[in-house]
């Protein structure tokens, strides 16, 4: 089970650019890197089209997601997690984060109006330690 994940600086600027740049809606993308034991090293946070577009949930888009897996594994990398935001509420798992989680083993990054955290599922919800680099 993972209960760290390493993530750049500019990762997370990533992440906090499209959540300003998408909302009110959510918007999704790939953690690639690797893995070292139970922690996560993200080399890459990808922006991925949410093609759901909505306030409330959020959909891989199909084919750039499975673009960046080729991508990734190409590369010799993984795709380590998924990070969403949630522009409007806490960087805490929705219902149905939690129900889609549970088919999903690995780290779910979340930005929120009140920062960012991440989760694994592991026959529940559980944090995960999130470490910025510069």
């Amino acid at each position: 089970m993972i209960d760290e994940i390493k993530i750049f600086n500019r990762d997370l600027n990533t992440i906090r650019s499209e959540l300003e740049a998408n909302k009110p809606y959510e918007a999704c993308g790939v953690l690639i890197g690797t893995l070292d034991g139970s922690t996560a090293i993200v080399e890459k946070a990808l922006p991925i089209t949410n093609s759901k577009r909505t306030r409330r949930s959020f959909e891989l888009d199909p084919k750039e997601h499975y673009d960046a897996w080729n991508e990734a594994e190409k590369n010799g990398k993984d795709i380590v997690g998924v990070y969403h935001t949630h522009p409007m509420s806490s960087a805490i798992p929705s219902q149905w984060d939690r129900e889609t989680m549970q088919n999903y083993a690995s780290v779910w990054l979340i930005a929120g109006a009140d920062g960012m955290q991440a989760y694994v599922w592991d026959n529940g919800l559980k944090p995960v330690k999130l470490t910025e680099y510069l």
